[in-house]
């Protein structure tokens, strides 16, 4: 992982944490979810056909990474809602949490 996933995706999944969270109408949030969501996914994919080859074991180094803000992320979303949606006293630290893993994992490589 270099600066672009520890800076630009980790910002990008707390920001829709976030989004989502403080969004009010289900129909709003489901709206921006449908359209953030999958361009979150093309953006992640375009970086890395665009990067240099990874050594080997790479894939298998930052895939618990991934894996742990996918599963916070789903957690988050679970336990916010709908009994939180709108308190920004949950969203802005559930948002911070989603992006740890991803933080861990593009230090710990740099420092590999």
């Amino acid at each position: 992982m270099d600066e672009y996933v520890s800076g630009d995706i980790r910002r990008r999944f707390a920001g829709l944490t976030l989004l989502l969270g403080l969004m009010r109408p289900l129909w709003l949030r489901m709206s921006i979810f449908g359209v953030a969501w999958p361009l979150l996914i093309v953006s992640m994919q375009m970086w890395a056909a665009r990067r240099p080859a990874h050594l080997h074991a790479t894939r298998r180094r930052v895939a618990k990474y991934w894996i742990g803000t996918g599963a916070l992320y789903g957690a988050v979303l679970v336990v916010g809602t709908p009994a939180l949606l709108g308190r920004a006293l949950y969203w802005i630290p559930a948002a911070a949490l989603v992006a740890i893993p991803l933080l861990i994992g593009s230090w710990r490589e740099r420092h590999a």
